[in-house]
């Protein structure tokens, strides 16, 4: 077909249609095509609006996700410096009160922090950060704070040396009542975290809560460094001696920092 009879054919079609919207016709057919399309376009829509409400949930979702973490870093932050700062004060309240006692008792001492423990099956011992090349010798007394007593320098190597904790075992340290002016008897150490006070003479007034301290009868252990309170005391008429379990006041599971008495 030549292209002048296609012009022509176009140029009719186009009067075609221009006649019949004149003449009403196009209308229903427009509106049957619309008829059949809605549907169509209206699931399309549903799907779009579907799609895109997904989208938005999942972008919201993940905010949400990204704030949640970031909430909880700051919180695991926060407790980190919470935790630090409680043993910065724990730390700061112990050397201060073992400040007090030095310079209230006029001793010498010397500080140390404790490295390692052992407390089982009878044995507690501590292991700390100073030794010979700090002046420190073995039967030395060690305190905590407030000068109670935690035990003995059992051995020692040039920069650590080990403590013998009043409950262990194969302690011994000798003991008063506090006030009295004689000698009570011996603490020995029981394991498990007790220890007892022994061989304390019938005369020596002794009852429940009364507080027990070094003697002094030891070269390097000073007298009225305070070791425990009297629990239950043991007592027969016909025993020349009686005895008494004691309370330890020191915190000898959570030993830290402690001072090693030089005399």
């Amino acid at each position: 077909m030549s292209r002048p009879r296609l012009l022509i054919l176009a140029v009719v079609a186009i009067l075609g249609v221009a006649v019949f919207a004149l003449a009403g016709f196009v209308r229903p057919v427009r509106e049957g095509v619309r008829f059949v399309t809605l549907p169509v376009a209206r699931v399309f829509a549903n799907i779009g609006a579907s799609v895109g409400s997904t989208l938005r949930l999942d972008e919201a979702s993940e905010v949400a996700n990204e704030r949640a973490d970031e909430a909880e870093a700051r919180l695991r932050a926060i407790t980190v410096d919470y935790v630090r700062l409680r043993a910065l004060e724990e730390e700061n309240r112990s050397l201060r009160a073992q400040a007090q006692f030095i310079v209230e008792r006029s001793l010498q001492t010397v500080g140390a922090r404790v490295i390692s423990r052992s407390l089982q099956y009878g044995n507690a011992v501590v292991t700390i950060d100073r030794g010979a090349r700090d002046g420190v010798e073995v039967g030395q007394a060690v305190v905590t704070d407030e000068g109670l007593f935690v035990g003995k320098v059992l051995s020692l190597g040039e920069r650590t040396s080990v403590v013998l904790l009043i409950t262990d075992v194969r302690s011994r340290v000798a003991a008063a009542v506090s006030g009295s002016q004689r000698l009570g008897g011996v603490v020995e150490g029981q394991g498990s975290g007790t220890a007892r006070f022994t061989l304390v003479p019938q005369s020596v007034p002794l009852a429940r809560d009364n507080v027990v301290v070094t003697s002094g009868t030891e070269d390097k252990v000073p007298a009225n460094l305070v070791i425990g309170l009297v629990n239950d005391v043991e007592s027969q008429p016909t025993d020349p001696f009686k005895s008494a379990v004691i309370e330890p006041l020191a915190p000898l599971d959570r030993l830290e920092l402690v001072s090693v008495v030089v005399p």
